[in-house]
């Protein structure tokens, strides 16, 4: 038996290949004793030592569950840390304490975005953002017109001081003009006309997209009850969170949500929560598979790290550096450590505080699922 760490800041894994692989070894483990079926979709691209990069949909008791409980990271890549982190705790902690009667499971989805996990990205392989992913019909032309207004200064093509100061002016006084609410908004929503460009939707779904619907398809072809929880990183005051999902506001699925987590979620549709309206969402993407009447609830818990404009010069630099830039030289290397740092800070007392909660909200979600229940 694998004992918990008994700092919470402990689960937090070193890489993505460390975290993929000590997670198959506890799920091995944990079969000697519970009922395990791990599905294993790999993409093409392999990772910075050259590993496999997989989504690994990891079910625990029931084979076809009627209702199920999924704990999900990595969508946003780099913000995996977080989300793999409370993985870890479940195996290690909760799991083994748990009883799950015969038709209920507790899912672990390993890596929503496993090459933006294991290379420190937000996007994938194709530099789309899979968050924005979910969805059947792409209009290469959507975007908005404050976007393409501001692409240079959101997508720079280089990082000269000089014309760095240029382009964060550009933006400030956009900022002043319009407010900031409405920057984020054109920033993040979602675009699918620059395929180079930050945030940009795909043309088409992504490897890794219709892996996760597959998945989610074949195996929970039965649930009648689904709770899914998709950790974030990146958004809010360091070490807060919010619970946001994509809902509207008279849908059934916002109505369960809120059921689930004491009315504590906020729909970023409706502008409640501190995320603004996104296009192509992952729990929207994903309702739309789940059989007819199954009762769906979603959150994704965004943890905060460091103030915006950091958050978005990180990303900004990023993506420079995949399309300009050079990943092995002092500049990469610098670019690619502030990536880690703005969404999976280095500080142990961020990584306590934010798996100590994760914790707890895991916890309480357990003890809303049909069929769950703490042994002793």
């Amino acid at each position: 038996m694998t004992l918990a760490p008994a700092d919470p800041a402990d689960n937090f894994q070193p890489s993505y290949r460390v975290s993929r692989e000590r997670f198959l070894e506890k799920l091995h483990r944990l079969s000697a004793r519970l009922p395990v079926r791990v599905d294993s979709r790999a993409i093409a691209p392999r990772g910075p030592e050259g590993e496999t990069l997989a989504l690994d949909f990891a079910i625990v008791g029931a084979r076809r569950p009627k209702h199920a409980l999924v704990l999900s990271s990595g969508t946003h890549g780099v913000e995996g840390y977080t989300g793999s982190a409370l993985q870890h705790w479940a195996l290690d902690a909760l799991l083994p304490r748990l009883a799950l009667a015969a038709d209920t499971a507790i899912v672990l989805q390993h890596a929503n975005n496993p090459y933006g996990f294991a290379w420190h990205r937000r996007v994938n392989e194709d530099n789309v953002d899979p968050n924005r992913n979910f969805r059947d019909a792409f209009d290469p032309g959507q975007c908005s017109p404050d976007y393409e207004a501001l692409y240079d200064c959101l997508n720079p093509a280089d990082l000269h001081p000089d014309n760095e100061a240029r382009r964060w002016a550009e933006i400030q006084a956009y900022i002043d003009r319009e407010g900031l609410r409405r920057f984020q908004q054109v920033a993040v929503e979602g675009q699918y006309k620059f395929p180079r460009g930050i945030q940009f939707g795909g043309h088409r779904r992504s490897a890794g997209t219709q892996h996760l619907i597959d998945l989610t398809r074949e195996h929970l072809a039965a649930a009648q009850t689904v709770i899914w929880v998709d950790f974030h990183t990146g958004l809010g005051e360091s070490g807060a969170c919010e619970l946001i999902c994509g809902a509207p506001l008279d849908s059934p699925a916002y109505a369960f949500a809120q059921e689930i987590w004491a009315g504590e979620v906020r729909s970023s549709q409706a502008g409640e929560s501190i995320s603004t309206p996104l296009n192509g969402l992952l729990d929207l993407g994903l309702q739309a598979v789940l059989p007819a009447g199954a009762r769906f609830a979603f959150a994704f818990p965004e943890y905060g790290t460091w103030p915006p404009e950091r958050v978005i010069r990180a990303m900004r630099s990023d993506n420079w550096l995949h399309h300009h830039g050079d990943l092995g030289d002092a500049a990469g290397r610098a670019i690619k450590a502030e990536m880690l740092e703005a969404f999976r800070p280095a500080s142990r007392d961020w990584m306590r505080t934010v798996a100590a909660h994760g914790i707890g909200l895991v916890e309480r979600t357990v003890a809303r699922l049909p069929g769950a229940s703490m042994r002793g």
